[in-house]
């Protein structure tokens, strides 16, 4: 009988970055943390591969929810994480990743006698304040079934953004406050805008709950590693300085590599440079950058490009600038009429505000197309 192969890692672990978020949070200064990049940066991948698991073997007890999971109905979604999270015996693959359509458990809850929650995915039978009491009620659950704490990662946070999930964000933040010494969040999130909404301005549902901290970009060990992979897989060797010029390329977003190596796999070759720069030029299609572009009032396509090259907004200069760009010469643009345009491209999540006064484009492989067919010109 043929011995079976062992299969290849694919994943690279980023096991002191996940111990480092875990000696912060264990010291016991904050309580959450808040991780912004941008889509396809690894942020779901490192939560559920490296710092969950690093969570479980140092006593936590993990909890995953996704806000895109439900996207009409995040509070389902996190009643069916907690739900899973409260089974006492379910290994941690399971209790993060499996869905659920109905299910009940029964705990002994300290000072709270035996407690019993029951949760439908998709379910929305009861009243919404009735919902809303079973967050505290069902994480009360986990921290029972817990043997050292628990820690939850709240994965694309800014969904909650919406002014529809307002008393979500408020229940949500009640119940953490309340368990702080007993439960430690991680909110990732992909929109800079959002994020602020949420926790940097003053009327923000979680305003000073926790900092918001840029989640870093993959080094060159993550393309040896990849190389490395490549190599065993299929028996072909990449250089590696052309695999380290393509993750460039692709603006150190592994997801993209992903797709680079992918492609390699299945064509039998090995230059990887060329497959970047399709998998670069189909990435941006498949964003829709174009039509979104030319579909933009011309005042806010002006604005971007401003934006792009980091130009005063509000000046004369740039008032008189943008009147020529868009044909009435003669009249000056107001700043009232520039702040309504930046206020269209915050709420579209097109940019966002990175000090006073000052904007710059959220996705950063639109900024990247932007400057591409610009070139000298404007956009």
């Amino acid at each position: 009988m043929a011995k079976r192969k062992t299969p290849i890692a694919w994943h690279y672990p980023r096991t002191s970055l996940a111990q480092t978020y875990l000696r912060t949070l264990d010291a016991g200064l904050i309580s959450s943390l808040v991780l912004f990049a941008p889509r396809r940066k690894g942020k779901t991948e490192f939560l559920l591969e490296d710092l969950l698991p690093a969570a479980e073997s140092s006593g936590y007890r993990a909890v995953y929810c996704s806000m895109w999971q439900h996207r009409t109905d995040p509070l389902s979604a996190l009643l069916a994480s907690f739900m899973h999270a409260a089974r006492p015996r379910a290994k941690l693959h399971r209790r993060l990743l499996l869905p659920f359509k109905k299910t009940s458990i029964e705990v002994e809850v300290e000072h709270l006698g035996k407690l019993s929650a029951e949760a439908e995915f998709l379910a929305r039978e009861d009243a919404e304040p009735d919902r809303l009491q079973r967050l505290p009620e069902l994480l009360d659950a986990v921290i029972a079934a817990s043997k050292g704490g628990v820690l939850i990662a709240f994965d694309e946070i800014q969904h909650l953004a919406k002014p529809e999930f307002q008393e979500l964000v408020a229940a949500l933040r009640t119940t953490l406050d309340l368990r702080k010494k007993s439960v430690k969040s991680v909110f990732t999130g992909s929109s800079r805008h959002r994020l602020q909404m949420m926790f940097s301005q003053i009327k923000a549902p979680l305003f000073q709950f926790s900092q918001t901290t840029d989640f870093p970009d993959l080094d060159d060990e993550f393309v040896i590693f990849m190389a490395a992979a490549f190599q065993r897989a299929t028996r072909r060797r990449l250089s590696l300085s052309a695999a380290h010029n393509a993750f460039v390329l692709l603006g150190r977003t592994p997801g993209l590599f992903h797709d680079a190596i992918e492609r390699l796999m299945k064509s039998g070759d090995t230059d990887i440079e060329e497959v970047a720069r399709h998998v670069q030029v189909e990435s941006h299609q498949a964003a829709g950058y174009a039509p979104r572009l030319a579909a933009m009032r011309p005042l806010d396509r002006v604005v971007l490009n401003a934006v792009l090259k980091k130009m005063a907004l509000y000046s004369d200069e740039s008032r008189s600038k943008f009147s020529t760009e868009i044909g009435i010469e003669g009249e000056l643009l107001t700043a009232r009429q520039i702040q309504v345009a930046v206020e269209r491209l915050l709420s579209e999540q097109i940019i966002y505000q990175s000090g006073r006064g000052q904007y710059e484009i959220e996705d950063h492989q639109l900024a990247e197309w932007l400057l591409m067919v610009s070139g000298d010109d404007e956009v």
